[in-house]
């Protein structure tokens, strides 16, 4: 269990918008949507994740979302989305996590 999760300390490379879409819709828009109904999504709506608190959409989280306890930042993104299943242990988010800078 992580302690506190504390905002990660690391860099967080410069996006690029257009390549940022073309992985969303390859790797996330299968289960994720940017907005819409969260309570009957099959997944969380991502538009406005940053400076959201874990769980706090209608989303049906897991217990180890729900209680994680942070804020979404560029930072802890980065990392989430690196290893979803280490960095969250026992989340359902059924992703291996993205490769590649």
């Amino acid at each position: 269990k992580k302690k506190g999760f504390a905002e990660p300390k690391i860099d967080v490379p410069e996006g690029d918008a257009t390549n940022g879409r073309a992985i969303f819709d390859a790797n996330c828009s299968a289960c994720h949507a940017l907005d819409g109904d969260a309570k009957s999504a099959s997944a969380p709506p991502l538009g406005g994740v940053v400076g959201r608190k874990t769980g706090a959409t209608a989303f049906g989280y897991s217990k180890a979302v729900k209680n994680a306890g942070f804020t979404w930042s560029d930072k802890h993104l980065y990392v989430f989305l690196k290893n979803p299943s280490k960095y969250i242990p026992g989340n359902r988010m059924a992703f291996a996590g993205v490769a590649d800078d």
